[in-house]
């Protein structure tokens, strides 16, 4: 028999992975947001909370592969990653700058910037797949 806290924790686990899931894809679909971050998170939620939907999101035809890629360490396209440095830093500075008024908060903004850039760069840079002609 499985503890009860057991059974809490993985729900807990599952229900922040659905969450980061919900919002990496918001971030497909709007152009200034980054959604493969919050995939990875709930990659990291799943694998602690239920191996059915990590497989589920690591079998995915949209993001599986750059999943899969980047817990592999095989790296990013150049392409990814102009796109996802440029759209970051631009979301980024348009909320540090003229959405939020507090200061930490700009702050910590810029500082996850940062970050972000640098684990993007630290990224090996991978071929871009070959275009085979029909």
């Amino acid at each position: 028999m499985i503890p009860f806290t057991t059974h809490i924790t993985r729900a807990f686990w599952v229900t922040l992975g659905f969450i980061f899931v919900g919002i990496g894809i918001v971030g497909y679909i709007t152009p200034m947001m980054p959604g493969l971050v919050f995939f990875l998170i709930a990659t990291f939620c799943f694998a602690k909370g239920s191996r059915k939907f990590l497989r589920l999101i690591i079998s995915n035809k949209y993001v599986g592969q750059q999943i899969l890629d980047f817990k592999r360490g095989k790296g990013m396209t150049m392409k990814t990653k102009i796109i996802a440095i440029s759209m970051m830093l631009v979301s980024m500075f348009i909320s540090a700058f003229f959405l939020v008024k507090i200061i930490w908060v700009k702050w910590a903004i810029c500082i996850t910037a940062v970050i972000v850039v640098v684990i993007i760069l630290a990224q090996k840079t991978k071929a871009a797949p070959a275009v085979t002609p029909k």
